[in-house]
């Protein structure tokens, strides 16, 4: 039988590291295989993507078309989420249903500016763009995660998960906001 170590057996690590894993181990023996039962296993699962973001480098080498496609039905899913007429969203800023588009539009032009493989080379080794793909990728995949976790308390405007869809939209609003700032007319 294995010793748990003690609350000094990682203090070598930086706190945010530290912290991941003070969380992941809290979660040591609880609700096995990671489905139903334990309701804040999914805030702690938003924590750690949170700690994730601000200190882990991008997971991929580079920013190439097959990425940011991917990053785009990323997007896709969300609008179509987004569209449902039981989440009565209101027409108002940060308004998702606009913003997602925009930024889909503004990839686009982008990618147009760089069509020619040795321009797409340089776009993809360019470390701006290879975390601001990243980034979207992982918030988009996180408003997908708030509507399967979330469920019907997505429909309840006055909802936690509802407030950090709404967080979200004003994350998405200042990344277009950021890469039109980077890239004016998609250069």
């Amino acid at each position: 039988m294995a010793l748990a170590p003690g609350p000094d057996a990682h203090a070598h690590l930086p706190p945010l590291i530290e912290l991941k894993f003070q969380m992941a181990n809290s979660m040591n023996g609880r609700n096995p295989g990671g489905r139903g039962g334990n309701p804040r296993k999914g805030r702690i699962l938003g924590i750690i993507d949170a700690i994730q973001d601000a200190v882990g480098p991008p997971k991929q080498a580079a920013a190439d078309r097959r990425t940011v496609e991917k990053t785009w039905k990323l997007m896709d899913k969300v609008v179509r989420l987004c569209q449902n007429p039981k989440l009565q969203l209101k027409n108002s800023p940060p308004y998702i249903l606009d913003i997602l588009p925009d930024t889909y539009q503004h990839l686009r032009l982008i990618l147009s500016k760089y069509d020619d493989n040795q321009k797409l080379a340089q776009l993809s080794e360019n470390e701006y763009f290879k975390i601001y793909i990243d980034s979207l990728m992982k918030k988009s995949k996180r408003a997908i995660r708030l509507f399967k976790e979330g469920k019907e308390r997505m429909y309840e405007e006055q909802s936690q998960d509802r407030r950090n869809l709404t967080k979200l939209s004003l994350i998405f609003s200042h990344m277009l906001a950021e890469i039109k700032a980077i890239f004016p007319n998609g250069q």
